[in-house]
């Protein structure tokens, strides 16, 4: 694949998960079976899991075994990135796609259009974007006594007048190697694009999702 010839894929599965437990299993061959045997030699899975390592060794993917310091629920997503950047001596100019478990429905052509918008944008960073369900000029923080504050000061109350908003989404992940060090916590940097999701988007952390994302496949 031409087009990809730059780009290593990443898919993150640690074995821990309270809302869900042992998510990442019911999840992984949704991710795993998108990926065409070609990708398979850059397809790397760092996980802490000895079950999805088998079945990812089954497939023909690279695999790192994660240590517990990058196993934990609170563990930056850029430094498990950056672990395997570091390991597997990936250069600076090359491009990382991030396949969250988390998404199932996602098929390899539409990481494959992400791709290919990132680079015709000719971008450093990507993370995709969806509409919110909830304007933030409408959100209030929680106070005691029943009361609120705004979380956006405004004295705003037609929606026409809202500036235009979205949610970030992580639905498809790319960085090329030289920023990961410039990203926050949600592996954005002012330098990120972000591509438009028009359809809904199952994010799995609860089992409930997961249900919800199964009826929608029936």
């Amino acid at each position: 694949m031409k087009d990809l010839e730059n780009a290593w894929i990443i898919i993150p599965a640690r074995e821990g998960s309270k809302g869900f437990p042992n998510k990442n299993r019911f999840l992984f061959d949704y991710t795993a079976k998108q990926i065409p045997s070609d990708m398979c030699y850059k397809t790397i899975v760092t996980t802490d899991d000895e079950k999805i390592k088998a079945s990812a060794r089954e497939r023909g993917f690279l695999v790192l075994g994660r240590e517990e310091e990058l196993s934990q629920d609170k563990t930056k997503m850029g430094h498990v990135i950056q672990d395997v950047v570091r390991k597997y001596n990936i250069g600076p100019d090359e491009n990382i796609i991030t396949l969250y478990l988390t998404y199932p429905q996602r098929t390899f052509e539409q990481t494959r259009q992400i791709y290919n918008f990132y680079l015709e944008k000719s971008a450093v960073s990507l993370l995709c974007k969806k509409d919110v369900e909830s304007h933030p000029y409408k959100c209030f923080y929680e106070e005691e006594n029943f009361k609120a504050s705004k979380v956006i000061e405004n004295d705003l109350y037609r929606r026409q007048d809202y500036p235009k908003c979205f949610e970030a989404c992580h639905y498809v992940v790319i960085n090329k190697v030289s920023v990961l060090a410039s990203l926050d916590n949600n592996l954005y940097c002012p330098d990120t694009v972000f591509y438009p999701l028009e359809k809904k988007i199952f994010d799995v952390d609860y089992l409930s999702d997961f249900k919800n994302f199964k009826e929608g496949e029936n």
